[in-house]
């Protein structure tokens, strides 16, 4: 069973107005703000929007943290999604909320170079994924299960987060510009005002964060309990930390046989073997379902 902790509604003010102050404030010397923002919302995962998922909903409850495409091609995140016939992989870069989406022309609505140069950087993954994508989902298998469906059609999508929302809402045409844009690029853009209002308006609760280590996964913050990660990816492919072993313990998963060789394919927390023996030392028969 997959935790949601609801906030409080003093808790969901208090991480929207942290979230602002960093926004709205100087970097310390030495600090890529995006990086800092990154660092937040990874921390704070609620506020990480995922508008676009498939019936299944977000794939395991996690975001890929800094996932490399290829050698030289980096997304600041990637979730993915899917039906009973298609997965969907969304590819997110952030951007500064100081950045400039408009240029200062006044004679007409023209994008800024800093907003060209961020939206080139991610159709260049357009591009890559439209002769490589094989590259991108090799890296990516370690956590495409149920494996009978890794052969299963895949789509692209691409989100720019960037900027502030007062800024494009300044001018209907401006608006109009972004919805043209968005219409050719097949890129989504989104403001930091966006993410605010996703939070509020829409579902929230906290995601798992996962990060590629060469050619294997590992939590980089293990926020709630793991929604069937265990009963399908392998101890091979998944790194454990010995804080994060002793937390899963705690939450009753069998980590010492996931780490033996077997899965944990009831409630996503102990093995067949395990759930049958406790069906038979109550008096009752029969298999344990997944």
């Amino acid at each position: 069973m997959l935790t949601k902790k609801e906030l409080t509604e003093s808790e969901r003010q208090t991480l929207v107005q942290d979230f602002r102050k960093i926004l709205d404030s100087n970097t310390s010397p030495g600090k890529k703000k995006e990086l800092v923002i990154q660092d937040y919302l990874e921390h704070h995962s609620e506020l990480i929007p995922t508008p676009n998922l498939l019936n299944h909903g977000l794939h395991f409850n996690v975001i890929v943290s800094q996932f490399p495409l290829d050698t030289s091609l980096v997304a600041d995140y990637v979730y993915l999604t899917k039906s009973s016939d298609t997965w969907r992989i969304t590819f997110v870069e952030l951007e500064t909320p100081d950045k400039k989406i408009f240029s200062s022309n006044k004679k007409q609505v023209d994008t800024s170079s800093a907003f060209n140069k961020a939206l080139s950087q991610v159709r260049s993954w357009q591009v890559f994924l439209g002769e490589h994508s094989c590259e991108s989902m090799r890296r990516l298998e370690p956590i495409l299960y149920p494996q009978k469906m890794r052969s299963n059609p895949v789509t692209f999508d691409f989100q720019l987060i960037v900027g502030r929302s007062a800024e494009k809402n300044s001018q209907t045409s401006r608006l109009a510009t972004l919805n043209k844009i968005r219409g050719e690029s097949g890129v989504s853009i989104m403001t930091y005002d966006t993410l605010i209002s996703y939070f509020e308006n829409g579902p929230r609760y906290k995601k798992n964060i996962l990060a590629l280590t060469k050619d294997k996964f590992r939590f980089k913050h293990l926020h709630v309990e793991p929604h069937l990660v265990f009963s399908y990816v392998p101890a091979d492919s998944l790194i454990l930390t010995t804080d994060q072993k002793a937390i899963l313990k705690a939450w009753g998963y069998e980590i010492e046989k996931w780490e033996a060789g077997d899965l944990l394919t009831v409630n996503s927390r102990v093995t067949k073997k395990t759930a049958n023996h406790a069906l038979v030392e109550s008096g009752l028969s029969g298999i344990a379902d997944l």
